[in-house]
């Protein structure tokens, strides 16, 4: 390049685009995403589970062991750093958490019951409700019995949209079982296991498929018409024709029953339904799977995707430590919000504006600032002494209750004036009295 086209380069201008697939969270967007993992923060600890974080980064090996093939070799951000060593960025939280739990598998009180909502990062096509960049809750529980760790996940599934305002019919739990697939595939038709991984995958993105090239892509893995008819057969009936489909082999289509009835008694039955197309591409799944759908017809699509692995953290040379788990972004989330008409109006989280008439105010300004911040109190200040509307005006774009100042009365008489915004009264409130500002702060007068 000449010195001329690289001085004209350095002439133009940055973009103010970010990179595709990846979003700028301005002050009101991240009000809202605050608000709502606050939410889920308190549903998940009033169950007991623990907020836990890893790397952003992992050696690659680890995303090759636990990731989905498709995540590995398609979608994971990945490079070699300057010490050698390939590494990728997180795509999933996953095989963080089975190598964390693996390291201190011995010490951890059982159940482990652990949450996180890392930043990830997956090379994909952006589209609605999915992004390179995103958020992703994680729940995890390990250590208790598959029954009680199956009902309580689902659960919390329920209950962490229930407390950001989604009513029953809003969401559906839509559970299988990977035995019954295990069942249907090893034992009905008799299938090679080495068919397993590449035939859940298709079953996985089945619905995605016409039924002509899922048929192509089924005989592709050797699967004869007759075999492909039986495995629709099996994805489009009702749990309870399951069970003349697959015979004798019932323990896994019991252990579903058992599930679903427990759920339905615990919350409305028109939230949680059998669904054996339910099967999640993870080969790490070996139990329940399930996922929670949103129902509003402009956002039909899986919120939540999860199920129950047996052993996730075997790899790393412990004891198999079976558990459940699910993942679901802050896109798809926020999606459901906006859909639902569920999104709160939301404002800054200051109280009270401090105002001031000249340069020579500004130290009784500051001053009136920290005495109020003491007493627990969100202030905004002033950073210029310009004329009394415009700060005013100013006040009221940060959303405060009151405007407070000091004159050259206030500084007098020790104290200060308060201007109520809702209503325009103004108030003289003592210096040594600001435990009765901060009272009428609770209680404005209307």
């Amino acid at each position: 390049m000449s010195n001329e086209s690289a001085k004209a380069k350095e002439s133009q201008p940055l973009s103010t685009q970010g990179y595709r697939g990846t979003r700028d969270f301005h002050p009101e967007l991240q009000r809202l995403r605050s608000w709502m993992y606050a939410n889920i923060k308190l549903v998940l600890e009033s169950y007991g589970y623990e907020e836990y974080a890893g790397p952003i980064l992992e050696p690659l090996e680890l995303y090759a062991s636990k990731s989905s093939e498709e995540i590995v070799s398609e979608q994971l951000y990945s490079f070699e750093d300057r010490g050698g060593r390939k590494v990728g960025i997180r795509p999933e939280m996953t095989p963080t958490l089975a190598r964390m739990v693996a390291a201190r598998a011995k010490e951890l009180i059982r159940p482990i019951r652990w949450y996180s909502i890392p930043t990830c990062m997956r090379y994909e096509r952006p589209q609605r409700g999915r992004l390179r960049e995103f958020d992703q809750l994680n729940v995890d529980v390990f250590g208790g019995t598959a029954l009680d760790e199956d009902v309580e996940v689902l659960l919390t599934c329920h209950d962490l949209l229930t407390r950001l305002g989604a009513k029953p019919g809003d969401f559906e739990i839509r559970i299988n079982h990977r035995g019954l697939v295990d069942d249907l595939l090893f034992g009905t038709l008799n299938l090679n296991p080495s068919q397993k991984a590449p035939l859940l995958r298709l079953l996985d993105k089945k619905d995605k498929l016409s039924i002509e090239s899922f048929r192509e892509e089924a005989a592709k893995l050797w699967l004869t018409p007759q075999d492909t008819q039986t495995l629709e057969d099996f994805m489009s009936r009702p749990l309870a024709e399951i069970r003349s489909l697959l015979g004798e082999k019932t323990v896994h289509l019991d252990a579903l029953e058992e599930r679903l009835a427990c759920l339905t008694a615990l919350i409305s039955p028109e939230c949680v339904r059998f669904d054996a197309s339910i099967m999640r591409g993870f080969d790490y799944y070996t139990g329940l799977v399930f996922e929670i759908y949103d129902t509003h017809p402009e956002n039909r699509r899986a919120l939540f995707g999860g199920g129950r692995y047996d052993n996730l953290v075997g790899a790393f040379g412990v004891d198999p430590l079976p558990g459940i788990g699910y993942g679901v972004s802050d896109v798809s989330l926020l999606n459901f919000l906006e859909v639902h008409g569920l999104t709160p109006a939301l404002k800054r989280n200051t109280d009270v504006a401090v105002i001031r008439f000249s340069e020579a105010d500004r130290a009784a300004a500051l001053s009136l600032s920290r005495d109020l911040r003491n007493a627990g109190v969100n202030v905004e200040t002033t950073l210029s002494a310009t004329k009394f509307g415009k700060q005013i005006q100013w006040a009221e774009r940060t959303g405060a209750k009151a405007v407070v100042f000091r004159g050259e009365e206030e500084l007098k008489n020790n104290s200060f004036a308060c201007k109520w915004l809702a209503t325009g009264v103004q108030e003289i409130f003592s210096i040594s009295e600001l435990d009765k500002f901060v009272a009428a702060l609770k209680n404005p007068i209307s």
